[in-house]
């Protein structure tokens, strides 16, 4: 199993490497490399009234993604006014479902992704669906997890979580966006490995997103939510117990997993996909114009005021990224008997 912990964190790091290389030209054929711009890419296709679609409620992590960068896609020009719709319901499998039935070719369409789309695809969450038949766009931030809890939780630092849940591991209610073996409830079952922990003794509780997820833990429902950093960068009612991750996140007040003394991280990637029916004209928009609110001032400083670290996959390359991760999440889920037959 710590072979396997391995294989995650370097399929996930990847991503950072290949942004730290700078290599602005792996963008499958569209032009990204120049600086970005307020016009919209010339071409016989350019969306009037495009949709975002996140596969969850309001607050998580793919809701950002389309409120965000959504939002640059307007102010900086490249398309008309961007319809954000939250589709929540089995850890997108509802949204995805409902795109390949009745929307599979829709140009003007995208949907937010992050590994944990990869992770639904690789356990055959998404019933019928595989993930080469969606069209990965890029991903242009790099996000972590986080553990979390309220202020008033007897939990001061991550080191007293983890003594109790060694303790009696069933005595602490663990939380967050994802359903069972989802991105989120992977946090509690790498650390749980790491631990020697029994992941199946800590209680998981699911929630359709990881705003509802917060509100969970402030409610008292669960005790532990394990979110993102995006996700709770600012919110002054939780305290962040550690970041999983190895540096230090600028801005955010809180220690990571590495610095404790502990060997599990979990990068986060942001991105956007489309559907499998789009048109290579449409994709080819897609992707550029990603490109282009990526290099943009505006996208810096909405990545460095939510806690995102810089990251450029795009196109071709993402694609590729993208299938390698979920073959890769398939093996690491088949010992936790998270892969749906």
């Amino acid at each position: 199993m710590r072979a396997l912990r391995r294989v995650f964190i370097l399929v996930l790091t990847l991503a950072l490497v290949a942004a730290a290389c700078g290599d602005d030209d792996a963008d499958g054929g569209a032009d990204t490399t120049a600086a970005a711009t307020t016009e919209a890419p010339a071409g016989p296709y350019v969306p009037t009234s495009p949709e975002c679609v996140a596969p969850s409620d309001p607050g998580g992590g793919w809701d950002f993604t389309c409120r965000t960068i959504g939002g640059l896609f307007e102010s900086m020009g490249l398309t008309g006014n961007v319809i954000v719709t939250n589709q929540p319901g089995g850890g997108g499998g509802v949204a995805f479902a409902d795109i390949a039935a009745n929307r599979f070719d829709e140009d003007d369409l995208v949907i937010a992704a992050s590994p944990a789309t990869a992770i639904r695809f690789a356990q055959n969450r998404y019933t019928g669906l595989e993930a080469d038949q969606f069209r990965w766009i890029g991903a242009i931030g790099a996000d972590f997890g986080v553990v979390a809890v309220t202020q008033d939780s007897p939990f001061q630092t991550f080191d007293e979580l983890v003594a109790a849940v060694r303790a009696d591991p069933g005595a602490t209610v663990f939380g967050g966006g994802s359903p069972p073996g989802g991105q989120d409830h992977f946090k509690v079952l790498l650390l749980a490995v790491e631990l020697g922990v029994d992941p199946e003794a800590i209680p998981w509780v699911a929630y359709d997103g990881g705003g509802e997820a917060q509100n969970a833990l402030l409610g008292g429902e669960i005790e532990v939510f394990t979110g993102d950093v995006s996700e709770t960068f600012g919110n002054e009612d939780l305290r962040i117990l550690a970041v999983m991750a190895e540096d230090r996140i600028e801005g955010m007040d809180a220690p990571t997993t590495i610095e404790l003394g502990y060997t599990t991280i979990f990068p986060i990637w942001r991105g956007l996909l489309a559907p499998g029916g789009m048109s290579d004209e449409a994709y080819d928009f897609w992707v550029d114009a990603l490109g282009q609110v990526e290099a943009s001032d505006e996208w810096a400083e909405a990545r460095a005021g939510n806690g995102l670290s810089p990251l450029r996959l795009l196109g071709d390359d993402f694609q590729a990224f993208a299938l390698d991760a979920v073959a890769s999440f398939r093996t690491l889920s088949e010992p936790f008997g998270l892969v749906a037959p």
